[in-house]
């Protein structure tokens, strides 16, 4: 799988871009500020129709225009796609081969891209909501109908949270005003429903992805530690309780009909401080994921070194796992990390990309840490502009003629 034509249209800095990239490694350098990130960014959206950076793709759109696009021609499958996606506001418009598909699912399933920043090297340290966004989006790129799912799931806390923020409101200006009781059950049932069954998808996903992410760890960190994920719920007692996710169901196909129950009763007991709140404290939105090295918490036991490894891990393990499910490898877009990483985990990183196949999109500061073996195309990124150098980079990082 790989993007034979690129074209950006107003996305933040960029004003207009036309790119033929390199079917293997595309390094694009330049001084922070310039836009490389940006171009990144696009080719996620486009790919799975969220950024990484924002959870509002309004914030897309460069100053003063009403609207952004990015489009591609994708070859993978044994096929030749033109994908589209038009930003207006916060939503995204999509488009394959000139036409909206009938369900936007359709698009995810053109184009797979695995994201790969500096702030991932704080995924074992970072927030829970971290780690869920990571968990999301590699599971909606591995079954696209997981989308589906996940925003009903969004769109059942986002009814529950307006009824009660309604019942704040109406108490604040007619004490004893109470709230719709039967609504409220109602809604705790459609959220209790979709929610068990979102707990059942993303552990039963960490399950069958444990494996590739305990592998590569051991080819980059100390030998004799052992990485693990663990999927925990989020317990009700308080804001930082979770239990393993022991009472789910049947993994990624099977039922939650006992996380739902959970759920149900968790939801009902917390009734009390989410009308005082206006908000819902306990679900799936609220879960998180344990990374363990040898048991013990990696954010608390992990080294700096080691916690890089799990980083370099958790990606090059989703892009096994994606190629494993797409039958070809995904695009990466390794973001400027070369720089964050030590001599000894930057040449093993370059090594697996190497060995890895696939399209690559990486950005630096300086080409001198990308030492790759493969044919590379590089270019330099000015105020959003593209200035090709007509140059690849060889093995040990400098320019030569191609």
């Amino acid at each position: 799988m790989h993007i034979e034509r690129l074209l950006i249209e107003n996305f933040r800095n960029i004003v207009s871009l036309q790119e033929v990239p390199h079917p293997r490694f595309n390094v694009y350098e330049g001084d922070n500020g310039q836009g490389k990130t940006n171009l990144l960014e696009a080719i996620a959206v486009l790919s799975g129709l969220r950024s990484f950076r924002t959870s509002k793709l309004g914030e897309c759109i460069r100053f003063e225009q009403a609207r952004a696009e990015v489009g591609g021609r994708v070859v993978g499958r044994g096929q030749r796609v033109d994908l589209g996606v038009a930003i207006e506001g916060n939503r995204a418009r999509v488009q394959i081969d000139g036409r909206p598909p009938s369900r936007q699912s359709e698009a995810l399933v053109v184009l797979a891209t695995v994201v790969f920043s500096a702030a991932d090297l704080q995924l074992a340290h970072g927030e829970p909501a971290q780690r869920r966004r990571w968990l999301d989006r590699a599971m909606f790129q591995h079954r696209p109908g997981y989308l589906a799912e996940l925003r009903r799931f969004e769109s059942a806390i986002a009814n529950r949270n307006a009824l009660l923020r309604s019942a704040l409101r109406n108490e604040a200006a007619r004490p004893g005003a109470g709230v719709d009781l039967d609504a409220l059950d109602a809604f705790d049932v459609v959220l209790a429903e979709v929610g068990g069954l979102i707990r059942a998808r993303r552990d039963g996903f960490l399950r069958g992805f444990v494996a590739d992410f305990g592998r590569e760890f051991s080819a980059f960190g100390a030998t004799g530690v052992e990485a693990s994920l663990h999927y925990l719920v989020h317990e009700p007692s308080s804001a930082r309780s979770y239990r393993p996710a022991t009472a789910l169901v049947g993994a990624a196909g099977g039922s939650a009909a006992a996380e739902t129950e959970q759920l149900v009763a968790d939801l009902r007991a917390r009734r009390r401080l989410d009308l005082q709140r206006g908000v819902t404290s306990v679900g799936p939105q609220r879960d998180d994921i344990a990374v363990m090295l040898s048991g013990r918490p990696a954010a608390v036991h992990a080294s700096a070194g080691q916690s890089r490894s799990l980083a370099i891990a958790w990606r090059i393990a989703e892009i096994a796992s994606l190629e494993r499910a797409l039958g070809e490898p995904p695009v990466l877009l390794l973001d400027d990390l070369s720089s964050e990483l030590d001599a000894e985990r930057n040449a093993a990183l370059m090594r697996h990309l190497d060995a890895l196949g696939g399209q690559v999109f990486l950005t630096t500061t300086d080409a001198r840490h990308i030492k790759l073996q493969a044919d590379a195309r590089r270019v330099r990124v000015q105020a959003g502009r593209l200035v090709a150098s007509g140059l690849a980079l060889g093995e040990d990082g400098g320019a030569s003629s191609r």
